[in-house]
C-alpha cells in the first residue's frame, strides 16, 4: 500500500510540476494570443494534481489508485491538447507535454494492453492536434511520433525489467528458500492487511510442529530432514483452499492461516492436515480463531501456540503418540485447555 502511495504522489507532482512549466510558459508569452485560455486550461490541470496528491495520502485499494491516477492522465492529456492547438498546432512548444504524458505511462507499468491503449490515445491526440492547427515544417511530425515511439519504448521496457527485480526481491524478502512457504515477513504482509478493516476478521491460525524432527537429522541428515520440511510444506497445501497461506517460522515451525474460516471450518481443516501430514511424520498442531481468541496476528500466534505446547504435553502423558491435533479438535469439546 505505502508503495502504491509513493508512486501515486510522485505521479501526481509530476503533473502539478510540468503544469507549473506551462503556467510559466504562459506568463513569458502573455503577449501572444490564447494565453488565458491557456492559462485557465494549465491551471485545471495543475490542480488535478494537487487533487492527486490529496488522494495518494487516502487511497485504500489498487483499483482505485489506477482510477485516480488515470483520471489526472486523462485530464492533462486534453490540457495538453487544448494548450498546443491554443498555440499554434503541433510545432508549438506546449506539444512538449504530450512527451512527458507519453514517457509517464511508459514508466508507470499498467497492464500491458492498457498501456498501449493509452499510448496510441496520446499519439492519437497530437496528430489530431498536428491536422487541425497551423502546419508544422515538413517531417516534424514524422520525427516528432518516431522520437515518441522511441522515448516510451525505452522506458516501458527498463520500467518492466525493474518491476520484474523489484518482485523477485519481495518473494525472496518474504519466501523461505527451503520449502518455498512465506517466512516471518512474509506472514506479516500477508496477515497484516486482514487486520486493519473496520470489522474483526473471521480467520484462524494454526500453528504446527513436528515431533522428533531433531531425530531425523540426527539419524538421516540434514538433507533427509530438509526433504521432509519440502514434502510437510507439499502436504499442507494440498489442504489449504486457494486464499489461505502456509508459512515456516522456525526450523521445524510452521504457521497456517485460514481467511474466512470460523472455529468449526479451522477444526476441520487442522484434522485433514494431520491426516494428511501423519504420512510423513508426526504432528502436533495448536489453533486460535479471531475474534474469540485475538484480534491482531500476535494475539493469534500467542494463543495457538500455547496451545501447542499443551498439545504436546498431552501427547507425552498420553504416551506419545505419533501423532495430536488435540482433544478439542478429535472430539468437538469446546476447549480443554
Amino acid at each position: 500500500m505505502s508503495e502504491r502511495r509513493r508512486r501515486m504522489a510522485l505521479s501526481a507532482a509530476l503533473h502539478v510540476v510540468s503544469h507549473a512549466l506551462a503556467i510559466v510558459y504562459c506568463l513569458v508569452t502573455l503577449g501572444e494570443p490564447h494565453r488565458s485560455l491557456m492559462l485557465t486550461a494549465f491551471g485545471c490541470g495543475m490542480a488535478a494534481g494537487i487533487l492527486g496528491l490529496w488522494a495518494a495520502r487516502t487511497v485504500t485499494t489498487k483499483a482505485v489508485g489506477y482510477r485516480v491516477s488515470f483520471s489526472i492522465l486523462l485530464v492533462t492529456l486534453v490540457v495538453v491538447a487544448l494548450g498546443a492547438y491554443w498555440d499554434g498546432g503541433a510545432a508549438s512548444p506546449a506539444s512538449l507535454g504530450f512527451v512527458s504524458t507519453a514517457v509517464f505511462v511508459a514508466s508507470y507499468t499498467p497492464p500491458l494492453r492498457l498501456m498501449i491503449a493509452f499510448e496510441a490515445l496520446i499519439l492519437g491526440s497530437y496528430l489530431a492536434v498536428a491536422a487541425a492547427g497551423q502546419p508544422p515544417r515538413p517531417g516534424h511530425v514524422f520525427l516528432y511520433v518516431g522520437g515518441i515511439l522511441l522515448l516510451t519504448s525505452v522506458c516501458a521496457a527498463q520500467a518492466r525489467i525493474v518491476a520484474r527485480q523489484r518482485t523477485q526481491l519481495r518473494s525472496l524478502a518474504s519466501l523461505d528458500p527451503l520449502t518455498g512457504a512465506l517466512n516471518r515477513r512474509g506472514l506479516a504482509d500477508f496477515a497484516g492487511p486482514l487486520f486493519r478493516g473496520c470489522r474483526p476478521p473471521e480467520l484462524s491460525l494454526l500453528c504446527l510442529d513436528l515431533d522428533d524432527f531433531k531425530l531425523v537429522n540426527d539419524r538421516l541428515g540434514h538433507a533427509a530432514g530438509d526433504a521432509l520440511l519440502q514434502r510437510t510444506v507439499a502436504a499442507v497445501r494440498e489442504v489449504l483452499r486457494a486464499d489461505d497461506a502456509v508459512a515456516r517460522i522456525g526450523g521445524d515451525e510452521f504457521v497456517v492461516v485460514l481467511v474466512d474460516a470460523p472455529e468449526p471450518t479451522a477444526r476441520s481443516i487442522a484434522l485433514r492436515i494431520d491426516e494428511t501430514v501423519r504420512e510423513l511424520t508426526g504432528v502436533s498442531i495448536g489453533w486460535a480463531t479471531a475474534p474469540h481468541d485475538g484480534v491482531t496476528l500476535e494475539a493469534l500466534l500467542r494463543v495457538a501456540d500455547q496451545r501447542l505446547y499443551r498439545v504436546k504435553q498431552e501427547r507425552r502423558r498420553a504416551g506419545g503418540a505419533s501423532s495430536c491435533v488435540g482433544h478439542a479438535v478429535t472430539t468437538g469439546r469446546p476447549d480443554p485447555f
